[in-house]
């Protein structure tokens, strides 16, 4: 565990958490369960940071053991050292009431590139300008999105986006945000501490602008990689979202096998859900959130939660469903973030939940200061 703590580190969050799940394949519920009343909210300010930290965005997490692991998409550090488009920390404060201390972990990027890929940014560096070279500056990035945890195999699985940054304009890697190529998954050993970007195991492999992608398991207009879950043996990934978002589901043990995942498709007549091995066959779920959502079981409240805050709104919401297929309740508002800017990157962390989960902790990115923000959210079955 040393080693994975030596790769790891923080910034400033809000968490919440919650827990349930359902036999695949019983029949599910004909409706969502009750929407739980919210008793109280209380904001217990930004979770700390390795003092080299600035600013770090997104902010999941997962338990692994006594640990809670956590990922970041774009991490700011103080001069000399630059920036990083992800990191990780981990720690063992599992007591979320007096705020969390991601500070014992030092950043460093946990996703990094392919021998290809640093082939392609050292042939487009140098010398090389936008006139003679399109993709003259351009380098990748790695946006990790949501992380699980697979103890039987000694791994945390970090679900990513893949991006080009910096290159000639109208190309896939224009822009200082740059391009999504695709999305994948990387796997974090908790007994060593070193990191593998799994094959996707497909014969159609991705397209990248390197070349074709092993590590690739879905093409942009394809990305599930919004929340993720363990269910059954089963891991359960949302993504294809626009204003929902759909469901896939595949064997823990299987998941770096892209022929082994299927697609939610719907209900039949008995409440059994359908899945399909044709992704263009998968149906809505739950609402999407900037940046990603949370899904999650909560026994309090008799369903599980989907924990999202909107795009281009302040509000965290969420919403109940009977399982992680659904059927999903409108949303309800949970509470308003602060500051000044829109916020974005909701999260829950349910690892941290007390009482059966009515009790949950939730993290928000605070867009005008750069902390993750930690609120306390108690509700009512």
């Amino acid at each position: 565990m040393a080693a994975v703590l030596a790769v790891v580190l923080g910034a400033t969050l809000i968490v919440v958490a919650i827990e349930l799940r359902r036999p695949e394949g019983a029949p599910g519920p004909a409706e969502a369960p009750p929407v739980p009343a919210v008793r109280s909210v209380v904001e217990l300010g930004p979770i700390e940071q390795d003092v080299r930290v600035t600013a770090r965005d997104n902010g999941q997490s997962t338990a692994y053991g006594d640990h809670s692991v956590w990922v970041f998409g774009d991490t700011v550090l103080r001069g000399p050292e630059g920036f990083l488009s992800n990191s990780t920390a981990s720690t063992t404060d599992r007591r979320a009431a007096d705020g969390i201390d991601l500070s014992g972990s030092r950043p460093a990027a946990v996703i990094t590139h392919t021998p290809a890929e640093s082939a392609f940014e050292l042939a487009h560096g140098g010398d090389c300008t936008p006139a003679s070279d399109l993709y003259c500056g351009a380098r990748f990035a790695f946006w990790p999105g949501p992380v699980i945890a697979d103890p039987r195999r000694g791994r945390v699985l970090i679900f990513y986006v893949k991006l080009c940054r910096n290159g000639g304009e109208g190309t896939p890697c224009s822009g200082t945000y740059g391009r999504p190529l695709g999305t994948g998954i990387a796997a974090l050993d908790m007994r060593t501490g070193r990191v593998t970007r799994l094959d996707a195991s497909r014969p159609d492999l991705v397209p990248s602008v390197e070349g074709p992608d092993p590590t690739m398991f879905f093409p942009p207009s394809d990305a599930y990689n919004t929340a993720a879950l363990v269910a059954g043996g089963d891991a359960y990934v949302y993504g294809a979202c626009t204003e929902r978002c759909h469901l896939a589901r595949v064997p823990l043990d299987r998941i770096g096998d892209r022929s082994r995942w299927r697609f939610y498709s719907g209900h039949d007549a008995d409440g059994r859900a359908r899945w399909s091995a044709d992704v263009g066959a998968a149906v809505d779920t739950v609402v999407a959130g900037a940046a990603g959502n949370t899904v999650f079981p909560v026994r309090g409240v008799r369903g599980w939660l989907n924990v999202y805050l909107p795009y281009g709104d302040n509000v965290v919401r969420a919403q109940v469903g009977g399982s992680p297929s659904g059927p999903w309740s409108p949303s309800f508002p949970l509470f308003t973030t602060r500051g000044a800017d829109i916020n974005y990157a909701g999260f829950g962390h349910p690892e941290y939940a007390e009482r059966d989960g009515l009790v949950q902790y939730l993290t928000y990115f605070q867009a005008d200061t750069g902390d993750l923000r930690l609120v306390k959210v108690t509700l009512e079955s």
